[in-house]
């Protein structure tokens, strides 16, 4: 385990607290598109949202993988 400055581990905090928003609306911005292409609301806005925060929950979980040294050796 790397230990981290006060400072490392806010730019840390705060990348992952990024990296899950941008997930998320990524997610909400294509299910909105695909809603106003197919006209069904709520559906893909929904469906977008759900897979975003998957996708933005695994890119934190890699992020703290890699901060905590245990990603893999290239």
């Amino acid at each position: 385990m790397k230990n981290l400055s006060v400072w490392q581990a806010l730019i840390v905090a705060s990348q992952l607290g990024f990296v899950l928003a941008a997930g998320v609306a990524v997610g909400l911005f294509a299910g909105w598109y695909l809603d106003s292409i197919t006209h069904t609301s709520p559906l893909f806005i929904m469906l977008g949202a759900l897979l975003g925060m998957i996708a933005g929950l695994y890119g934190c979980a890699q992020m703290v993988r890699d901060v905590l040294g245990k990603g893999r050796s290239s």
